[in-house]
């Protein structure tokens, strides 16, 4: 929906920083993919008829090209000449390279090949003047530029010298691989110089725990893994830390400047008793120094249990994945799955895994290790905690409960109706009432992913949807399944947070689709973190 069509959530006692954007923010969400939502906030804000401030008018220029980059035919035309015309007022107005050489490369999109060229001299002929960039974006700029004038080779020396300036960079990188991948296309020469360049391969890992510490089969591990790591460049990494492959791979992948991604399944002192601790303190102390070396932490389940919950192992798994898909598409670079199997292709957990991962997620790659050590000598048994369940917990708030002292019996009694209808078909208690709208937890998720489709098509909702493990306990006063844990009021804030007729999802709702490779709905980022929400916030649509 266009922003006009929204409304304002009732609920809401505060206004969110949601409503309130500042430039660096719609930036920074259009750079991570949300340039629709970003697009929204700079209309809403009333940015779009500012004509006058340099900054404005760049990130106007900025949303503008993103949107172009997903139109088609004319309307993609069109939005490239308004971008390329916003950065030259920009420019015009505060001259800096940047601006100047995103004015160039637009007006080559619009069909304005010559203007492109005169602007791209224009801009090598200056003189050196004050640093008005990072040293990266100015090399860069220099190769955008050489690349609009046809000079492949000496753009691609100047790309290089970005790269050694910046060799980690990879945002910054994104940008600039898919500015030249544009200019290639529109002058119909080949790409393939380009690909270099490009932000490295997001690795999803895992393997079996029956490998000794210094064994036969951790040296054969490590020189299988010299060679894939050479071989292929990974730049970041996401899968657990139990002792045998799943560290094996850590250490190398770190060893070789990958960013680390842990996901557990549990809190990590849990997860190091149950999966690693058994075999040994050599493999605690290597799980100890890989979580000081993570990049990120991410738990699939907080809540207390005192089992080595399968339900749990599962979840992390598909957060894992997730994570390694949903970087790569920020990134606009590739995903990869490293699988460490045994003799016999496991164990249960390592196959599961590897089930999961897609076709057309990337490259799988397996490599066989023998087993060295006992596994189920030493390591606890899984063992399901039937207390808990994984589950999309939805909140559904109605604009006009917020008024309800206004609305008559009759009144209220439709508005249960239409709610009731979209909710339909859901097993026997799993939905309560609860202030302002009604409250589920869902273990179905294809089920929970159509009753969202029908809510969002009231249009007159607000709904919060969070993807959780914890405890359902089935209330014998209520006759309601009732949950307990976090999950229900984050689901409650998201709620709150969103405009009416939308639907905002957790984060590990969101990067739980993208493992599964769900039809059903797609999600865009919405926000890019609330630490309340426990990461990003993302809008579901149908």
């Amino acid at each position: 929906m266009e922003w006009s069509c929204r409304k304002a959530n009732p609920f809401r006692s505060i206004e969110s920083t949601f409503l309130i954007p500042s430039l660096p923010v719609l930036t920074a969400l259009a750079r991570a993919g949300a340039v629709g939502r970003a697009w929204e906030l700079f209309e809403g804000a009333g940015f779009d008829q500012r004509i006058d401030d340099a900054a404005t008018l760049a990130v106007k220029g900025r949303l503008l090209k993103g949107r172009a980059r997903a139109a088609v035919g004319e309307p993609r035309r069109a939005l490239y000449a308004e971008a390329a015309a916003a950065y030259s007022a920009a420019n015009r107005l505060s001259p800096a390279p940047y601006l100047a050489i995103n004015a160039a490369t637009l007006r080559l999109l619009a069909g304005d090949a010559a203007g492109a060229r005169g602007e791209a001299a224009l801009l090598l002929a200056q003189r050196d003047g004050p640093a008005l960039d990072t040293p990266y974006f100015l090399a860069a700029t220099r190769a955008e530029a050489l690349l609009l004038l046809g000079n492949r080779a000496e753009a691609e020396a100047a790309m290089a010298a970005a790269a050694r300036i910046d060799p980690d960079g990879w945002a910054d990188r994104a940008a600039t691989v898919a500015q030249l991948r544009d200019i290639a296309a529109a002058q119909g020469s080949d790409p393939v110089w380009i690909d270099p360049f490009a932000p490295p391969v997001s690795l999803h890992f895992a393997g079996h725990m029956g490998i000794a510490d210094g064994g036969a089969s951790e040296a054969q591990l490590g020189a299988l893994l010299h060679q894939h790591l050479g071989a292929h460049h990974i730049g970041f990494a996401w899968g657990a830390l139990a002792a045998g492959a799943d560290i094996i791979i850590a250490e190398a992948l770190v060893a070789a400047g990958a960013a680390l991604h842990v996901v557990l399944p549990c809190p990590t002192a849990q997860f190091e008793a149950q999966s690693v601790a058994p075999a040994g303190p050599a493999w605690a102390a290597r799980f100890h120094a890989l979580i000081g070396q993570a990049r990120s932490v991410r738990i699939a389940a907080d809540s207390a249990t005192s089992v080595h919950d399968p339900l749990a192992t599962a979840h992390a798994g598909d957060l894992a994945i997730g994570g390694a898909l949903s970087n790569a598409a920020q990134l606009a670079s590739s995903a990869a799955q490293l699988i460490v199997f045994d003799e016999a292709g496991g164990g249960a957990n390592t196959a599961r895994q590897a089930a999961r991962w897609r076709s057309q997620s990337g490259a799988q790659y397996h490599l066989t290790v023998p087993r060295d050590a006992a596994v189920d000598a030493i390591f606890p048994p899984e063992q399901p905690d039937p207390s808990r369940q994984l589950a999309v917990h939805l909140c559904v708030l109605h604009e006009d409960l917020a008024r309800s002292g206004a609305l008559t019996g009759a009144q209220l009694s439709a508005i249960a109706e239409g709610v009731a209808a979209a909710l339909s078909g859901l097993p026997h208690g799993v939905i309560r009432a609860a202030p302002g709208g009604w409250e589920a937890a869902i273990a179905d998720l294809p089920a929970a992913l159509a009753v969202a489709r029908r809510l969002d098509g009231l249009g007159n909702l607000a709904v919060g949807a969070h993807l959780a493990i914890g405890p359902l306990i089935d209330d014998p006063a209520s006759g309601a399944l009732v949950p307990f844990g976090p999950a229900p009021p984050l689901a409650r804030r998201l709620a709150v947070l969103a405009q009416t007729g939308t639907t905002l999802a957790s984060d590990d709702l969101a990067v739980t689709l993208c493992a599964r490779g769900a039809s059903e709905c797609r999600s865009e980022l919405y926000y890019l973190w609330e630490d309340e929400l426990g990461g990003p916030v993302h809008l579901l649509t149908s």
